[in-house]
């Protein structure tokens, strides 16, 4: 007498389990580009971004124009100065002022060449800034 096995549901329970345990990170492994690229999307083009990067352009360009005036300024200073001690300490003044503007320059053209960033850089502002400007004029 040749009984018939019962259907072994536990054995297809298993591997349908395995499958699953296999296949869920195997998906998603192979969707994290899309959702990643979904996700910069959403986060670029988000309401609170766009007003801060949009304003962060305008904030920094009215900051760099007061750095050119400061530096003309400094330079001025220097060049017309007697006195040795005076002159050191705008020496050192000059220097901060014309590395703070080279910072300010390279963050804001960093800015304008991310495609996420430049893409609200609209008005008044110039698309890249020139940091030769942000050296003290020579006379």
């Amino acid at each position: 007498m040749n009984k018939k096995q019962p259907f072994p549901v536990k054995g297809y329970i298993l591997i349908a389990l395995a499958f699953i345990m296999v296949g869920i990170p195997v998906f998603s492994t192979c969707t994290a580009p899309m959702r990643s690229v979904s996700g910069v999307v959403d986060l670029t083009l988000d309401a609170d971004n766009v007003i801060r990067t949009y304003e962060w352009y305008h904030d920094a360009w009215g900051q760099l124009q007061a750095k050119y005036d400061d530096v003309r300024m400094k330079a001025d200073f220097y060049e017309s100065e007697t006195d040795a001690d005076e002159i050191r300490r705008l020496r050192i003044e000059l220097a901060a002022v014309v590395q703070s503007c080279r910072d300010l320059s390279g963050q804001y053209n960093a800015n304008a060449a991310k495609v996420n960033r430049n893409i609200f850089q609209r008005g008044d502002v110039p698309e890249v800034v020139d940091m030769a400007r942000c050296e003290p004029p020579t006379h």
